[in-house]
């Protein structure tokens, strides 16, 4: 994957990211949630290719971090509706496509001004919804050679 992150690099949304963007967690108000979820899907897809998994998703089930929650955030309270397009997804570039519409959406600055005004909605990083990745059977990792308990069995060995 080729990341070209020039879409984002607009003035606009660094001035909307030093108003909103708070400097840890998701802030206290509904603008602020917007803008770090949004930030959250950006740059965990072209920092390390992570998205929103789907069982039908174009790009399969492989992925490392379990992105849903955002989306089903920002599709619930803020009305995304552009993230169900990641349903019939089939390239990397449709992928980018919904990425760059949610942003232009909603990294708007008088929508962003009004949610300022709103208090923080429930929570970016626990939000169920439409949008949710398939199941992980850790036993199937296991054999393909990922080993979960990673952490687990590095302190096991120090104490020996």
């Amino acid at each position: 994957m080729s990341v070209d992150w020039s879409y984002y690099n607009d003035p606009k949304f660094d001035d909307l990211d030093a108003l909103y963007l708070p400097g840890r967690g998701e802030g206290e108000s509904k603008a602020s949630q917007i803008v770090t979820a949004i930030n959250k899907l950006i740059y965990k897809w072209y920092n390390d290719g992570d998205f929103v998994v789907l069982d039908n998703n174009f790009l399969g089930e492989e992925c490392c971090n379990d992105l849903s929650s955002y989306a089903n955030w920002l599709l619930i309270h803020a009305r995304a509706v552009e993230l169900l397009d990641v349903r019939t997804a089939k390239t990397e570039g449709d992928y980018e496509d919904i990425l760059r519409r949610v942003a232009d959406a909603f990294l708007d600055e008088e929508l962003l001004a009004m949610a300022a005004k709103q208090p923080k909605v429930g929570t970016i990083y626990e939000c169920d919804g439409p949008l949710s990745a398939p199941e992980v059977d850790e036993d199937d990792d296991y054999e393909l050679g990922y080993d979960w308990n990673y952490e687990e069995d590095e302190e096991e060995e120090d104490e020996d």
